[in-house]
């Protein structure tokens, strides 16, 4: 961690009475998801600790995270509280949500004992109402799926996509259309919640919310792409959430297009894998490819109208593979 930022950690905690000036303070670097942003953990003698956010502000919408901590924590969702900030820096200190990852909980098998409050947390975010948040337009799902093709099929496998594949994208992106509106956090799966040492559901990475389709954080929480559920659960917990939620959502379709939305988030998924190793030098995503591609088919295989993208899939999974996959 530079030294700068160090000192400038170390000067907020003085100011804000937090920490004596001098005292000991012990900085632990911490994992990111996709972003360019970098996160230490600052451990105080006494047991307190904070995270300090390093946010290039040419590569980051600083503004926009600032907002919507306070917007959301407004709401009931809990995310970290800012205590001091350096807009120019793009440097943030902020409260400690804690080590466990709902990723610890399930690998741990305690996904029965965090899914309600994320489904609760879920609820609250979803009843944000507020005009600074942008829309998640068709347009940008497009695009989404336009990584798909670029990073992973033409740049890493370097195959071209059939024509039958962009008509199987029209209607999943029809799908995210058709839905009820309210605020999606886009990222809401298992590495971004965390449960807080007073049990309670923490929330980061929120800065990209959108106003998006009812189904979106959902599909991203049961159909991860860094945990597989069994069917009968997501189907349990897609009931949970129905039974809680005050949207006007079509129950006989909500499973479709909770599916179909779940669709196109992984294969954007895969796209923004790829180009994190081809573009950015980050190869910690590509192990996630080929499992995330495997749920893609067994998915896309449920619908008639998908056999195209389920075809497709089932002929580009031998060369991810091949691509991806350490000899045994």
């Amino acid at each position: 961690m530079d030294a700068a930022v160090q000192s400038w950690a170390r000067e907020r905690l003085a100011e804000l009475d937090l920490a004596p000036a001098g005292g000991a303070v012990r900085f632990e670097a911490l994992p990111a998801e996709a972003s360019h942003r970098r996160f230490h953990r600052l451990q105080l003698e006494g047991g307190a600790s904070f995270v300090v956010m390093q946010s290039p502000p040419s590569l980051e919408n600083n503004a926009q995270f600032a907002t919507l901590a306070t917007v959301f924590a407004g709401h009931g969702v809990g995310v970290p509280r800012l205590l001091a900030a350096d807009h120019a820096a793009g440097l943030y200190l902020m409260t400690d949500l804690g080590t466990r990852h709902f990723e610890d909980a399930y690998r741990d098998g305690g996904a029965e004992t965090v899914l309600p409050g994320a489904i609760d947390t879920l609820l609250h975010l979803q009843a944000v109402r507020d005009g600074r948040i942008p829309p998640y337009t068709r347009q940008r799902f497009a695009d989404e799926l336009a990584i798909y093709r670029e990073w992973f099929l033409q740049t890493l496998l370097q195959v071209a996509a059939p024509d039958s594949l962009l008509e199987a994208f029209e209607i999943l992106v029809d799908a995210t259309q058709s839905q009820p509106r309210c605020c999606v956090h886009r990222d809401f799966h298992c590495r971004n919640l965390l449960l807080t040492p007073e049990g309670h559901v923490g929330v980061v990475d929120f800065q990209d919310a959108l106003m998006g389709p009812a189904t979106y954080d959902l599909a991203s929480l049961l159909r991860d792409c860094y945990h597989t559920f069994a069917e009968a659960e997501v189907v349990r917990w897609r009931e949970h959430y129905l039974e809680r939620t005050p949207l006007p959502v079509e129950r006989d379709r909500f499973a479709r297009d909770l599916d179909l939305t779940a669709l196109q988030r992984q294969l954007k998924a895969v796209g923004i894998f790829a180009r994190l190793s081809l573009r950015d030098g980050r190869d910690s995503h590509l192990p996630h490819i080929v499992p995330v591609l495997s749920r893609i088919l067994g998915l896309a295989e449920r619908y008639p109208a998908l056999a195209p993208l389920a075809g497709h899939v089932a002929a580009v999974l031998p060369l991810a593979r091949r691509r991806l996959e350490a000899p045994a």
